[in-house]
């Protein structure tokens, strides 16, 4: 098995912060992370006597390569050693057209640059930021050998996924003198020699990668003097103040995407902080339910805004006026006024938005490579083809009606404006009666629509460990609770005076200035969040501290580690063991997860795949926390100096007072269980 990381900077571009490249701090790393091969991986450029110099400085493989701005996303490109004189000319290509940290180079221009791709490794940011588009990777497909990613959780996913890339954890390093620490994200493969064909032969097989040398995918490196911990669950005991904490913070500080969840932090000592803190998370969630339940409500409004009823009346009796007075003056008739265009009425333009969308829809079936197996299930390409030449062709038939229609419609009110200028008679005022009428339509409509949002309903419901989520959906009462829930100092007194005509108290809503209008659907159904206790009540004050760990915790599910500090300090046993051991035991099974205790309903039922026992020893350097470690059925624990304790005794002192307190209290719980 080697070790091997294939991303890391010796040279500062446009796209990286200033650093000066250290040599000697390169072959410490090297030499610290045992490492057999590395690639070095400059923003779009390649500079071969730097290259040179490093592969003489190393007695280990050294591969040329480039990071590749390529479209959105970054592609590292290695070459073998043999070829490093025609890859470095072809890096100065790349370098000529990327110049400034906005360039990049299509597909296309990379197959032009480097058309034997199939000599390379090619290996996208994937699970990673920047990432290559799907597209991209989609168009290169045959010669990708891994994604990178960036993390251990992402690592995982991938390698569970049949249909993910083989991943790959670099670096992603500067080697400079300000490097702080060592890097802790590399790969091990599963081979036995760093030739450049036997390390892509295993970069294209999942079996064949993984983060750790022994223990294939259940563990990962977290320090740089090699601690590591589970991809599942980890628990950290220890006695006070023996580092535990210490450790959860310099995993955070050195780790990236963390979600920590600190000891008491979710238990306010003052009541109404705490429940003004349970508030916001039931008007977080209520905003993003009401976005989602509301969504065509909200279209219906947007459409109805730009309805005025009262200026379509207005356009009626000005049509009707000047209609009746147009054949009341035929005395004021002249040759003008008895010309037929005169009178004459406009065409109608008919909206090519439909059609428009419709040839859209059909083109991004054909051009779709993602699921271009699925379409050709159920339809051909070639179907699809025709299907869109033929929407375009009568797409152009249609519009080149419409631009008749439109041209002659500009002659006829040309020719009516010249007219009406040269007559004493009153002339008939324009008006689109059809629109008139659909406007009456669309307010039916919409009152209808409105009627059935309001209907009071459950539209939500879920578990949550022993909770339930409810979500209603109910009338504003009044108009304070329009403005608590607009939480702004605004007066709605006279716009709910007509709430229960939605038309009407629409066009109320839209002359409150401060209001915009994207957000007025919002202040048509109220939408109710609540959280229940087992017996169906609103949760107690207790309740609502433990609805915040649980949200807490899988609120997680966004972040590739989750540290828990101590959650027996703030909550109950039963608790702890029926609903917080559950949801973290299943989410330690998609990530790594870290919790201290020193309770044994969290730290044994939970059954960790981890063990880490801190310890504080006094050195002549001063205080030092050392970390053993090891599988819960290991008989020791072991530090990454090697030094060693008894799992056993760690576990009965840690999380049982020990044995001598475990037994007397087993005694006395077995006597109360035998009281006749």
């Amino acid at each position: 098995m080697i070790k091997i990381d294939f991303h890391m900077h010796t040279v500062a571009t446009p796209s990286d912060s200033h650093f000066e490249f250290d040599m000697e701090r390169l072959k410490e790393y090297v030499r610290f992370a045992k490492l057999d091969a590395i690639a070095i991986t400059n923003h779009n450029i390649f500079d071969l006597e730097q290259f040179i110099d490093i592969k003489n400085a190393l007695d280990i493989s050294v591969f040329p390569a480039i990071e590749i701005d390529l479209e959105t996303g970054h592609l590292l490109l290695i070459a073998d050693k043999e070829n490093v004189a025609d890859f470095s000319e072809k890096c100065s290509l790349v370098s000529a057209i990327i110049t400034s940290a906005t360039d990049s180079i299509s597909v296309k221009t990379l197959k032009e640059i480097f058309p034997d791709l199939g000599q390379y490794m090619l290996i996208p940011h994937y699970d990673k930021s920047p990432p290559l588009s799907k597209a991209a990777i989609g168009e290169l497909s045959e010669f990708i050998v891994a994604g990178e990613v960036s993390s251990p959780k992402k690592f995982i996913y991938c390698i569970k996924n049949e249909d993910r890339l083989t991943p790959v954890y670099f670096s992603d390093s500067r080697m400079s003198d300000n490097l702080t620490r060592f890097p802790v994200r590399q790969t091990y493969l599963g081979c036995d020699d760093t030739n450049f064909s036997s390390i892509k032969y295993c970069l294209s097989d999942k079996a064949k990668v993984s983060l750790s040398a022994t223990e294939s995918n259940k563990l990962f490196t977290v320090f740089d003097d090699g601690q590591q911990l589970s991809t599942g669950l980890n628990v950290v005991l220890g006695e006070r103040s023996t580092g535990k904490s210490y450790t959860l913070n310099k995993i955070n500080n050195e780790s990236e995407g963390v979600k920590y969840i600190k000891q008491f932090s979710l238990v306010e000592r003052d009541e109404a902080e705490d429940k003004r803190k349970f508030d916001k998370l039931l008007s977080d969630k209520r905003s993003l339910l009401t976005g989602e339940y509301l969504d065509e409500l909200q279209a219906v409004v947007s459409d109805i805004i730009e309805v005025d009823l009262k200026e379509d009346g207005k356009s009626i009796s000005d049509y009707i006026d000047s209609l009746v007075k147009f054949a009341k003056e035929t005395e004021r008739h002249d040759s003008f006024s008895k010309a037929k265009l005169f009178s004459e009425e406009e065409f109608q333009l008919d909206d090519q938005t439909g059609l428009k969308d419709l040839i859209k829809s059909t083109k991004n079936l054909i051009l779709n490579k993602e699921f271009k197996s699925i379409v050709e299930k159920y339809v051909s390409i070639d179907s699809l083809k025709k299907l869109v030449i033929n929407l375009m062709e009568t797409y152009a038939v249609k519009e080149r009606e419409r631009l008749k229609r439109r041209w002659i419609n500009e002659l006829i009110f040309d020719v009516k404006s010249k007219l009406e200028a040269r007559t004493a008679a009153t002339a008939i005022k324009e008006i689109d009666l059809y629109k008139v009428g659909m406007n009456l339509k669309k307010v039916e409509k919409f009152e209808r629509i409105v009627a059935y949002a309001r209907t009071e309903r459950i539209i939500k419901e879920k578990p949550l460990q022993g909770f339930s989520v409810v979500a209603k959906s109910v009338n504003f009462k009044g108009a304070g609770e329009l403005k608590n829930h607009c939480r702004r100092q605004i007066a709605f007194s006279d716009a709910f005076s007509e709430y229960n005509s939605p038309y009407a108290y629409l066009k109320k809503l839209q002359e409150i200035e401060e209001l915009r209008k994207a957000d007025l659907f919002e202040y048509f159904v109220k939408i109710e969040y609540k959280i229940l206790n087992r017996d169906g009540f609103e949760v107690s004050g207790g309740e609502r501290s433990e609805v915040n760990l649980l949200e807490e915790i899988q609120d997680a599910q966004k972040y590739d580690m989750l540290l828990i500090d101590e959650p027996e300090s703030s909550f109950d046993n039963h608790f702890l063991k029926k609903e917080v051991n559950e949801l973290i035991k299943e989410l330690s099974k998609s990530m790594p997860v870290v919790l201290v205790t020193h309770n044994s309903t969290v730290g044994a039922s939970i059954k960790p795949e981890y063990l880490l026992c801190t310890k504080k020893e006094t050195t002549e350097a001063g205080i030092k926390y050392r970390i053993y470690s090891g599988f819960p059925a290991s008989k020791e624990l072991i530090s990454t100096d090697l030094k060693k304790i008894d799992t056993f005794e760690v576990t009965m002192g840690c999380l049982e007072a020990g044995q001598d307190a475990y037994d007397e209290r087993r005694m006395g719980y077995e006597n109360l269980k035998n009281q006749e």
